[in-house]
């Protein structure tokens, strides 16, 4: 009984490692991850090296991904808001990887924070 009750947790937690490995090999996870490092860079060596970071995913890329979010409701989002129409879970993938691409192309609240408050020697994260 043992036995299978450690086979059980192996196999699960080998499944769930390769769930998150895969979550990052999709254009979505890489954008995001593109992000975080670029964000995680700035804060701990500066912009300039953050900008020299090689990129797993372009902006045109994670442009796409929205748009096959966006895809989803059609013609409902003429006119409107795509997120005013779009449910719980779509709104909070969409609005975290228009974070990522403001952080991707240097611009945004979280890359900006980063860079800014990097720069002053009395603050610190």
């Amino acid at each position: 009984m043992k036995t299978m009750t450690l086979k059980a947790l192996f196999i699960s937690a080998t499944l769930a490692v390769a769930a998150n490995v895969q979550a990052a090999d999709d254009v979505y996870g890489q954008c995001l991850a593109d992000a975080r490092n670029i964000v995680e860079t700035t804060v701990k060596d500066g912009s300039t090296a953050a900008k020299a970071l090689e990129q797993k995913t372009t902006v045109a890329q994670c442009f796409a991904e929205l748009d096959k979010i966006e895809a989803k409701y059609g013609d409902k989002t003429r006119a409107l808001n795509p997120s005013s129409v779009m449910s719980a879970e779509d709104k909070l993938k969409w609005s975290k990887l228009f974070n990522a691409i403001d952080a991707k192309k240097f611009t945004g609240q979280e890359y900006r924070f980063a860079a800014y408050y990097r720069s002053m020697p009395h603050m610190s994260f």
